[in-house]
């Protein structure tokens, strides 16, 4: 990502380790994700896809008539689990590949999203905090 002042062009995010993914949200609402969240731990109604096709037949199966929600949904995790490289889990070290302080909202009626480029987090690779298994201290990434 780049960003153009009057004098200056500052690299934000740099291209390496770059890689994209298609997301797919099985909630029910809008859910907004910062531009520093670690993507292993976001809401879990969101699930992270390496291929479009794989998200593409996740919708698919959020779509079909002859099953009950819940099914459509344990469906489409199951396509996360079986057909995407990350297992059904988002990709583990990484982040949006956005500005700091901006955010992205997933729609439901809008899946599977659009290519997402991430990147993977820098500097000493800890995350802190917000964490979903709620262990004490920091993830270390590596």
């Amino acid at each position: 990502m780049w960003v153009t002042e009057p004098t200056t062009e500052h690299v934000l995010n740099s291209e390496e380790g770059k890689t994209t993914v298609y997301v797919v949200n099985v909630g029910d609402r809008d859910i907004q994700i910062g531009s520093h969240i670690h993507l292993a731990d976001v809401n879990e109604d969101l699930l992270f896809f390496t291929d479009e096709e794989a998200a593409a037949e996740a919708e698919k199966a959020l779509t079909d008539p002859r099953f009950s929600r819940l099914e459509q949904i344990a469906a489409a995790r199951q396509l996360a689990h079986d057909r995407s490289k990350t297992l059904g889990v988002a990709p583990w070290g990484y982040r949006l590949d956005i500005a700091p302080g901006d955010s992205m909202r997933f729609s439901p009626e809008h899946a599977p999203s659009d290519a997402i480029e991430v990147v993977p987090i820098g500097g000493n690779r800890r995350v802190p905090g917000l964490r979903k298994d709620r262990q004490p201290g920091d993830a270390d990434l590596d």
